[in-house]
């Protein structure tokens, strides 16, 4: 059976074929492609052979009813509104979340740790050192290798510098001789420095106290404290699944160090 010569605009292809140029055709050659039976000299339209007319028009109406795709976005109407719905779901899942969390729903927190226990079975991550403990560690570090009465001394005179806020000067002080064995604080030099350091930071820590007992929460019983359950409150499903409730925050003996 002769083929087919194709002729699209700049060379001549072929024979091909009819099935060959059909598939062309649904592929999406061009409506002004010229084509010729091998071996003759006249070049026809693609609409003068009856199957390249049938795919023609076929393809015609598949265009016309496919969904019309953004220039911007690449998507169709359709799909661009699924995808606007599931955005919105998110959003309304994290509101609603924290809406929850911070409203303290007893059933919330229940499945909330529930899951949590699941997830993270592994177990919560260490607690990182506060900037604080950091700040004091290194100070008594920086004085370790200092005799007690040194140490004492150093304690002292930071307690009198009148250009050092009140806090920090305890806080420098306590971090001098906090690290001293038990004998060494025996000394007398060290417990005089001792006491000097209670006695000024007394006052700062029954102003801390007022603002802890604000906001005092719970224990649990493995060491966790929830968020939302406050030591004057209900602890309903507080520690359900952290060992049970062990008891309030203990509170705190010394002003905190920043």
């Amino acid at each position: 059976m002769p083929g087919w010569e194709l002729h699209d605009g700049a060379k001549t292809v072929g024979p091909m074929s009819e099935q060959a140029l059909v598939w062309a055709i649904k592929r999406g050659l061009s409506a002004s492609a010229r084509v010729r039976p091998e071996g003759q000299e006249a070049w026809i339209a693609l609409d003068d052979h009856a199957p390249f007319a049938a795919e023609l028009v076929a393809r015609s109406k598949r265009e016309a009813d496919a969904p019309k795709r953004s220039r911007w976005t690449a998507y169709t109407g359709m799909e661009f509104a699924r995808i606007l719905v599931v955005l919105f779901g998110l959003v309304v899942l994290v509101v609603s979340y924290e809406w929850l969390e911070a409203h303290g729903d007893p059933y919330f927190h229940r499945v909330d740790a529930y899951l949590r226990g699941v997830w993270g079975s592994a177990g919560p991550p260490p607690p990182q050192p506060k900037e604080g403990a950091v700040k004091q560690a290194a100070i008594a570090a920086s004085v370790s290798g200092l005799p007690p009465k040194q140490r004492a001394k150093m304690a002292i005179g930071v307690l009198n510098d009148v250009s050092v806020r009140p806090a920090d000067a305890i806080c420098r002080a306590r971090a001098y001789v906090e690290t001293l064995s038990a004998d060494e604080k025996k000394i007398h030099e060290v417990a005089v420095a001792i006491s000097n350091i209670q006695d000024k930071e007394q006052p700062l820590l029954r102003n801390d106290l007022v603002e802890f007992r604000k906001t005092r929460g719970i224990l649990c019983g493995d060491g966790t404290k929830p968020k939302d359950c406050p030591c004057a409150g209900s602890h309903e499903s507080c520690c359900v699944l952290h060992k049970g409730v062990q008891g309030c925050e203990p509170e705190p003996t010394h002003i905190r160090c920043d």
